[in-house]
């Protein structure tokens, strides 16, 4: 403890070495930028993180991470093709209570092609992937099915985890779009 000390006041030259409390509320534990990586399952890479920058923030509330230039994660199958994707604004997630909150143009498509537009959408990894709670919104979600042959928007849902099976609430618009549909005026001859 003396030899520090010592090698203190001979590094300072003299001068009063100033100490800083880093308040982790404030500043992140960890920052990065341009960041790729990827994500492996039971020894299998399954996703591709990518997001131009990553901050890491501890406290003794619960840590978080932060994405605040965007967010973008695609699933892959077992010979590397793209499934889905999810993409947003912004991303947290919170790591004691293992929640994802996507904020901000939140754009995903699940492994049927479905796409999936929200403002904001949370995704609970506590949750059994099968299960209906694990991704919500109460938010205006727009489903596209099919390259536009179907177009849902409802006020909020909830979904399982391949966002395959879900239940929407308050579904105020459902549209079909088909472009082989001929209008009243026009004669056919199938029924």
């Amino acid at each position: 403890m003396v030899c520090g000390c010592l090698l203190t006041a001979a590094c300072s030259n003299g001068k009063k070495i100033a100490t800083v409390d880093v308040d982790a509320k404030v500043l992140p534990s960890m920052h990065g930028e341009g960041i790729s990586s990827l994500i492996s399952d039971s020894g299998i890479t399954r996703y591709r993180l990518q997001t131009k920058v990553w901050d890491i923030y501890s406290s003794d509330t619960g840590a978080y991470w932060h994405f605040p230039q965007g967010f973008y994660v695609e699933q892959f199958d077992s010979v590397f093709n793209v499934e889905g994707f999810i993409r947003s604004d912004t991303a947290y997630y919170f790591e004691r209570s293992k929640l994802w909150r996507l904020v901000g143009n939140v754009h995903t498509q699940n492994l049927l092609g479905w796409k999936f537009d929200t403002s904001e959408l949370y995704w609970n990894q506590m949750e059994p992937s099968n299960s209906l709670n694990s991704i919500y919104t109460d938010s205006i979600v727009r489903i596209d099915k099919n390259e536009g042959e179907k177009i849902v928007v409802s006020r909020g849902m909830k979904s399982n985890q391949s966002m395959t099976h879900y239940i929407l609430y308050k579904s105020y618009m459902e549209s079909t779009f088909n472009e082989n549909v001929q209008s009243a005026e026009t004669p056919s001859s199938s029924p």
